[in-house]
């Protein structure tokens, strides 16, 4: 619900521009303003969570949502409502990611409970656009979207209402907690120099491939909503089907997620020279694997890494370099004012390749991986 709400805005930024008078610049700062909400619970709504819970944080997150909405839809009066309601939107998908994937990593212990938590991610992301899209294609109201987001998620809070919290894990007098030294090296070598490709491949799927083809207005509701539902849809199918690419104390997932995400911006040069709408599509459809599989990867590696004190902390952190990723249609926009967007999209690949290289130069660091594991209520050390 909470990744709903966080993409329902997506596929209407064409729509915006023509509409309601927004500049690209303008569609798309709204687009990332969340981000103001989203960092900040990112960094510190994780150790809140691990410390007083996750169902508490899980419900605020939902709550946030909702308001999120209701300042999207105030948003038809001024456009500085719409700035409002993506940053609720951000403080709420910020706890969901940190409190509810918390909370699935304690029902589910092992690499089940990455899949799950990505999946139901990605889901999330892919049912919001689609949603939006389709009704204000039918009914020219963005406002009845956010509505219909807003009174289903307070259906969803009732129910999360009387779910019971996980076990409180029960530690020995010999375990801390704490991700180990040699686990946070790991983390900041290997995990973090691919994290921005997270969510920047999704951005890129949807967002820079429909400025590159020149879609982004009007009439180009409809394909910005299927490269949304493409993107995003595709990230959320890859991930059980990778899930048998993982291996233990392996990077193959992660340096797999960052070759397909080569792949993908070699496929947008072309789109950058020619527009071509069909090479667009295939763009976003790599685009989505590799959001998918570098989403899964990266996440499974981070539940693993993390001490059982610190799950929800290391994830934040995790998330908050995958939304450095999310800043790249502004930086396109930019660009565009001076530059052609084909050498941008170069410069994207470069990055990519960067980010592959150093994945590929510390995957060793892996086999010394110390895992965590969460048993009947107590934590196991392997």
């Amino acid at each position: 619900m909470t990744g709903w709400c966080a993409n329902q805005y997506v596929s209407l930024i064409g729509w915006y521009q023509q509409n309601r008078e927004l500049s690209e610049f303008s569609a798309f700062l709204v687009l990332t303003s969340y981000i103001i909400g989203l960092l900040p619970m990112l960094v510190f709504g994780g150790s809140w969570a691990d410390k007083l819970g996750r169902k508490l944080f899980t419900l605020l997150a939902l709550i946030a949502s909702i308001c999120g909405s209701g300042m999207l839809i105030l948003g038809a009066e001024a456009h500085l409502w719409l700035h409002a309601g993506r940053v609720l939107t951000g403080i709420g998908m910020g706890l969901a990611m940190v409190a509810a994937t918390s909370w699935i990593k304690e029902i589910f212990a092992g690499p089940g409970g990455a899949v799950r938590a990505g999946v139901c991610t990605s889901v999330g992301f892919a049912l919001g656009p689609v949603i939006s899209g389709a009704l204000v294609g039918i009914t020219s109201s963005p406002e009845l979207a956010y509505l219909v987001h807003a009174i289903t998620s307070l259906a969803w809070l009732v129910l999360i209402f009387f779910q019971p919290e996980a076990p409180r894990r029960v530690l020995t007098s010999s375990q801390t907690g704490a991700t180990t030294p040699e686990n946070l090296q790991i983390f900041r070598r290997v995990v973090l120099p691919m994290a921005p490709w997270v969510f920047g491949l999704a951005t890129s799927g949807f967002a820079v491939v429909t400025a590159l083809t020149g879609r982004g207005e009007g009439s180009g509701l409809l394909f910005s909503t299927v490269t949304v539902a493409l993107t995003m849809g595709l990230g959320a199918l890859i991930q059980p089907i990778a899930r048998r690419w993982d291996r233990p104390r392996s990077a193959k997932l992660l340096l797999i997620g960052l070759g397909v995400a080569l792949s993908a911006y070699l496929v947008m040069i072309p789109v950058a020279l020619t527009g071509s709408a069909t090479l667009g599509l295939l763009a976003s459809g790599l685009a989505g694997c590799a959001n998918g599989i570098l989403l899964l990867g990266g996440l499974g590696q981070v539940l693993t890494l993390a001490g059982p004190a610190e799950i929800g902390k290391l994830t934040g952190r995790f998330y908050s370099v995958c939304y450095i990723g999310f800043l790249i249609p502004n930086v396109l926009s930019l660009w565009r004012y001076q530059f052609q967007p084909v050498y941008f999209i170069g410069l994207l690949f470069l990055l990519c390749s960067i980010s592959l290289l150093c994945v590929l130069k510390n995957r060793h660091l892996l086999k010394n991986r110390q895992d965590h594991v969460i048993v009947t209520g107590q934590v196991a050390e392997h």
